[in-house]
């Protein structure tokens, strides 16, 4: 009978969410529990597995190891029910900003399609369509709505749906990869000044970047760049001529042997202009990196020590490979930093009273912190690395076995977490 009460009691854990990447495969469950007068989430079960690079091309393969991957996952994981979430998969997605007439909802999803023809690379008859409104604009001195169209064929996510099923997951919901990133961040901005900041989320994956701008939990612009870690991998193989594998284990290498910057799970905002030292706050959530800000920008300056840190060099035996790799990444990061720039100013155009304040780095690639600290500096932007894991409950049976080493911001995790702490915003 006590047992009975207590599980009557007991926490209830979240949906599991579910990211399915071009690379790697994110199973993660939080669970909101009781904390004094409040409460706190905890990260309740996590597992992950890298996507072998033989099915990665292949779409039948991928959902084959997706459904075989995905039950042993959910057995080892020790996840609570079977309830998931998923993200559609960004790989797949396509995003396109448009411009319509003001109108209620329903209207707005009827007239998507027609909008959409000839400026989405698919069929919107055939595509699984959500939107988002970004806001509101004037063309031609006519009030209108900035819209955010995402879209996939209706086919694949039809595929992924039956695939969850086959794996065993109760698929309740199915979420856009942009949303589950800032359902999962809003969790962690809970001060007024995060509010009022504008937000650009470089989400950086395998096979291309995302840049998602948003300010107090409102989307406001959302594009995807064809600038990835795979083509960076594969940069730098044609470079040292190695095969892209041997490249991203020693991309990675690389990363590993750069100073450990969350040590201790302190955070540091900084900028070149020599502004008075200023305590870090147990509020940022976030492990932060040295950046060049704008003139006037309030963000917190280096100590000496801080900056000797970031000045650390490789060991010498690899300091002409790691030069090998920067300049073989040299083109594409410009291009993607062209890339970001132009997202910025569209954005900025379109909504000109709420400028971009700060960069915040997720996805995998985001454990590159020279590549993330070379963008913020090339856009003079303050830049940190989201960790969806700073205001989760420290109190966790997950072991490093399932992918999550809580020593180090967890960048990668952010859609993941993101799902299973958000509401679901669409219904497969």
């Amino acid at each position: 009978m006590l047992g009975l009460v207590q599980n009557f009691f007991a926490a209830k854990a979240n949906p599991i969410g579910v990211d399915f990447g071009t690379d790697s495969l994110r199973l993660a469950q939080v669970q909101r529990v009781p904390a004094g007068t409040s409460y706190e989430y905890r990260l309740f079960a996590a597992a992950s597995a890298d996507v072998p690079s033989h099915v990665r091309g292949n779409p039948a393969a991928r959902l084959a190891f997706f459904m075989e991957t995905t039950r042993d996952l959910l057995s080892q994981g020790n996840f609570k029910g079977r309830q998931a979430i998923l993200a559609m998969p960004a790989a797949s997605m396509f995003i396109q900003h448009l411009r319509m007439a003001k109108m209620d909802e329903e209207e707005t999803k009827k007239a998507l399609p027609w909008e959409a023809a000839g400026k989405l690379p698919i069929d919107p008859q055939q595509a699984l369509i959500r939107h988002l409104i970004a806001g509101e604009v004037y063309s031609d001195s006519d009030p209108k709505n900035e819209v955010i169209v995402m879209a996939a064929l209706r086919e694949l996510v039809n595929q992924f749906l039956a695939a969850a099923a086959k794996a065993r997951l109760d698929v309740i919901g199915m979420n856009v990869e942009p949303k589950a990133l800032i359902d999962c961040f809003s969790h962690v901005y809970r001060r007024k000044m995060d509010a009022d900041q504008t937000a650009c989320y470089i989400d950086i994956g395998s096979s291309a970047t995302r840049a998602i701008i948003a300010r107090g939990g409102q989307i406001h612009f959302a594009r995807s760049i064809p600038v990835g870690g795979d083509h960076l991998n594969r940069a730098v193989a044609s470079t040292l001529s190695i095969q892209p594998e041997e490249a991203k284990m020693l991309r990675i290498k690389l990363c590993h042997l750069q100073p450990n910057f969350d040590e201790q799970r302190q955070k540091r905002e900084m900028e070149p202009a020599p502004a008075a030292p200023e305590a870090p706050s147990e509020e940022n959530s976030f492990a932060l990196l040295g950046a060049a800000n704008p003139a006037g920008s309030s963000s917190v300056t280096p100590s000496a020590s801080a900056t000797a840190t970031l000045a650390a060099p490789a060991p010498a035996a690899l300091d002409s490979r790691a030069e090998a790799v920067d300049q073989a990444c040299a083109p594409l990061l410009a291009k993607l930093v062209d890339e970001l720039q132009l997202c910025r100013r569209y954005y900025e155009s379109t909504f000109p009273n709420k400028p971009v304040d700060r960069l915040i780095f997720v996805g995998g690639e985001a454990r590159q912190r020279t590549l993330c600290q070379q963008i913020a500096q090339s856009m003079g932007l303050a830049a940190q690395v989201g960790d969806p894991l700073v205001r989760m409950g420290r109190v966790s049976d997950i072991g490093i076995e399932s992918g999550i080493d809580r020593r180090q911001p967890q960048p990668g995790w952010a859609v993941a977490i993101g799902l299973s702490l958000g509401p679901a915003t669409t219904q497969p």
